[in-house]
């Protein structure tokens, strides 16, 4: 007998899957599937907060590479790890459970390297995680290059040239340091058995992976692995979700900049990574690599058209009151470090 499949979004086919083949490139993209792109995901974005892409180009094996140069570096000694961890300036380093915290009453089980430039410098040594940079350099690549598909495809959607937003995260990854993009590998450990509390439940110590939150940025793309965990509350609703998992796919969450520039229209998606029930599943890790695509820190974001953001839908958070100024200046500086002191230690 077949394994019965776990409930969830993609089980149901609820999140719109777009295929992205024949897309060209970054540089020089097939108009036509820009536009088709596009109006997909501005439909998909306004209604779930998500969507799914596939045949996007980055190859599984890059993936499971910095996952296994992740897991080397998270076992090494602490006074090693130490000397990498983040730059509260740059935002750049390692991220150590307790750091960065969303739900304050459980304790969070996660370690993540921040990566906001690509110079070797910044990385882990060559002596203690070999092939860190070869692995990590391609694959930021990779992901700022998909982003840009993205804006293009967003931006035809909206209503703007595409060129105008492509020069408003014109600095993703640059080593100047005038975007915050940040590609984040992460590490969700084991979850220790103390917590299932074998005495009095009131004595355990109680876990989760990361606490409900919606991005800070314009949007997200997230390649997981097929442990589980991620929850996402959709457009409208109050209700938690399990995503599940498609083999190859990368998630597209709306943030909050996206939010507010466009009035809502594109709400922020709100998500949590929970532990997994069973005991076979607690005991297993899980990875996944996020990156984050912001505006340039001194960016301008271009109007839209009134047809764009006429009919907001119901909200799913409340845009912090800095954000809510539409068609002036968001400082996307001043929102990330406001944001950093909400989440960091």
């Amino acid at each position: 007998m077949a394994a019965q499949q776990e409930e969830s979004l993609l089980a149901r086919c609820a999140i719109p899957i777009i295929d992205l083949a024949h897309i060209g490139t970054d540089v020089c993209p097939m108009k036509s599937v820009l536009r088709r792109i596009g109006q997909q995901l501005f439909t998909a974005l306004s209604a779930k907060g998500l969507a799914v892409l596939v045949n996007h180009g980055i190859a599984d094996e890059k993936l499971k590479a910095v996952y296994a140069d992740l897991d080397n570096f998270c076992a090494l000694p602490e006074g090693c790890q130490a000397q990498y961890l983040r730059n509260p300036v740059s935002n750049h380093g390692y991220v150590k459970p307790g750091m960065e915290q969303f739900d304050t009453t459980k304790k969070e089980l996660r370690h993540s390297f921040n990566i906001t430039t690509l110079s070797a410098a910044t990385m882990p040594a060559q002596e203690d995680v070999p092939e860190f940079t070869k692995h990590a350099v391609p694959l930021a690549q990779d992901l700022t290059n998909l982003s840009r598909v993205v804006l293009q495809a967003l931006a035809y959607a909206m209503g703007v040239p595409p060129s105008s937003l492509l020069a408003s995260h014109s600095g993703m990854l640059t080593p100047e340091g005038r975007n915050p993009s940040t590609m984040r590998l992460l590490y969700y450990p084991p979850v220790p058995p103390e917590d299932v509390g074998p005495c009095n439940q009131n004595d355990a110590v109680h876990y989760t992976r990361c606490g409900a939150h919606a991005d800070y940025g314009t949007f997200t793309l997230l390649a997981q692995d097929s442990e589980g965990g991620l929850e996402v509350k959709l457009n409208g609703s109050d209700k938690w979700e399990k995503v599940g998992h498609l083999p190859g796919a990368i998630l597209v969450q709306s943030g909050e900049f996206l939010a507010a520039w466009t009035a809502n229209v594109l709400p922020a998606l709100v998500h949590r990574v929970v532990v997994p029930p069973g005991e076979y599943a607690r005991a297993r890790g899980r990875h996944c690599v996020a990156f984050f695509c912001h505006p340039d820190t001194d960016a301008v974001l271009p109007p839209l058209p009134l047809r764009a953001v006429a009919t907001p839908p119901p909200p799913t958070f409340t845009p912090h009151t800095h954000l809510t100024l539409h068609n002036r200046l968001l400082n996307a500086a001043h929102h990330l470090q406001k944001r950093f002191r909400e989440t960091y230690a």
